[in-house]
């Protein structure tokens, strides 16, 4: 039995390729619909090629289903060792569609990333790590949860694992991440909170901010902000520009972090002229 319906799952296999290679409109998602569901069925060593050659054509159409039926599947994909190191050249793509404003396409396009970079503990070149931790840092203050863990995640990874020479070229992005990180340590989801203690940490060790380090590791939180201000003077305005949205947090446990840093005895129309 279990023959009979490999046989077939390959035939219809076989057919919705051929649909899917025309770019036809009206068959299109369809079709895709189709071959998510038949994936798990089929041996991919003699279809990477063509799998990911269709991939590639559909994750950037317009259409919100397609690009959510093409993240499924690559979700499949990615779990099979064969495919994996073949979708490495994705990642760039990927990387272009955490821009998407969909959260739930946002979200699965990091589980991809995820399963792609986390799981196999290789160098990321340095202008994949640049882009990525780029598009990243926004979603740390993602309105849902899950986008906000598995980016804090992953931009930790990305810190972690960038290739020999390219830790000068994240130094800025990773400068910029300090602020949100901080505000982000005293979020109400326990989670999202101790993922971002720990990717600061991670940060302020790629910085080399030692005395920061220390901080953190002794979970002494309330001091990281002052510090941080003090140690990198020729920066404490953007920082206070960066802190001025955290005002505004719908959480109160951030607006009142971020009213105690901004807070701090400055000159006379200092705070109100920055923000």
């Amino acid at each position: 039995m279990l023959r009979i319906s490999q046989s077939l799952c390959y035939r219809i296999a076989r057919y919705l390729f051929r649909l899917l290679r025309r770019e036809e409109a009206r068959w299109e998602v369809a079709a895709m619909a189709f071959l998510v569901e038949v994936l798990p069925c089929l041996k991919l060593e003699n279809w990477d090629g063509r799998i990911l050659q269709l991939v590639q054509i559909y994750l950037f159409k317009e259409s919100r289903t397609m690009r959510l039926l093409v993240l499924r599947c690559l979700i499949v994909l990615c779990k099979r060792p064969s495919m994996a190191e073949n979708m490495q050249n994705l990642s760039e793509g990927l990387t272009e569609v955490l821009k998407d404003e969909d959260r739930e396409v946002v979200w699965m396009t990091l589980s991809v990333l995820s399963e792609l970079l986390l799981n196999r503990d290789v160098p990321i070149a340095s202008s994949l790590a640049l882009q990525l931790s780029e598009a990243l840092r926004p979603l740390f203050d993602n309105d849902d949860s899950h986008v906000q863990l598995l980016s804090i995640h992953l931009f930790q990874a990305v810190m972690e694992l960038v290739g020999e020479g390219g830790e000068w070229a994240l130094q800025d992005c990773v400068r910029q991440s300090l602020v949100p990180l901080f505000y982000h340590m005293y979020d109400e989801n326990q989670f999202v909170a101790k993922a971002s203690w720990e990717a600061l940490i991670q940060a302020t060790i790629f910085l080399k901010k030692w005395n920061l380090v220390r901080l953190l590791e002794s979970e002494e939180l309330w001091r990281f902000g002052e510090c941080l201000l003090e140690e990198d003077r020729d920066r404490a305005e953007a920082y206070l520009r960066q802190s001025a949205m955290y005002l505004q947090s719908p959480q109160k446990s951030i607006r009142e972090a971020a009213i105690r840093l901004t807070g701090e005895p400055k000159p006379s129309g200092y705070l109100s002229a920055l923000l």
